[in-house]
């Protein structure tokens, strides 16, 4: 759950300072703050699931999946956001105020919950668009079975919904197939 931090306008530098030593994730999003608070467990859970099921399958492959912990750098907009998952391969960093922000990635996640789902859709996605690198983008409903996987082709994103508990998100350009049964694993979701 994202909340405003303050309505004015707050510089890169002062973001920067907040951001070092916050203690929840602060993204900064056309001036203004947002802190990133708790999550339910099944938003956790997923996650969790997401980021085992990455690190396994990209193992031999060189590319690397982050956590949400992980900042990533857009070329629109907000220039800093902390997406739930990432994947990059060969990571390249840019180092601000001592804080490395990954620039190249190659997929984003997002797990959605009720009160980020209208964001991680909207301004969000059209600012990940930005990212040269990034070849696909996964949302994953925390309340019921539900993924929406968009790759890009050429300058267009093509959208897949998935809510069959049987079904499988096909990542082809990182050669891995997830099944929606090993992503809501333990998660309540279904």
């Amino acid at each position: 759950m994202a909340s405003s931090l303050r309505r004015t306008f707050v510089s890169l530098d002062d973001y920067f300072a907040l951001d070092r030593g916050a203690a929840p994730r602060c993204e900064y999003r056309n001036g203004e703050v947002f802190c990133m608070g708790g999550a339910q467990p099944e938003h956790n859970t997923i996650c969790v699931n997401l980021l085992t099921e990455l690190r396994s399958g990209l193992r031999e492959r060189g590319c690397r999946p982050f956590p949400s912990d992980q900042r990533v750098k857009v070329n629109a907009g907000s220039p800093y956001l902390y997406p739930d998952l990432s994947v990059a391969c060969d990571p390249r960093y840019v180092t601000i105020n001592g804080l490395r922000t990954l620039q190249n990635p190659v997929l984003i996640l997002e797990v959605l919950s009720p009160s980020t789902a209208a964001d991680d859709r909207g301004a969000k996605f059209l600012q990940y668009q930005t990212i040269d690198t990034l070849t696909d983008y996964v949302l994953v409903d925390s309340t019921a079975i539900a993924v929406l996987h968009y790759r890009r082709r050429g300058n267009w994103w093509q959208p897949r919904l998935i809510e069959d508990p049987a079904g499988v998100l096909v990542l082809d350009t990182l050669g891995l197939a997830l099944p929606l049964a090993a992503i809501y694993l333990d998660s309540g979701v279904g």
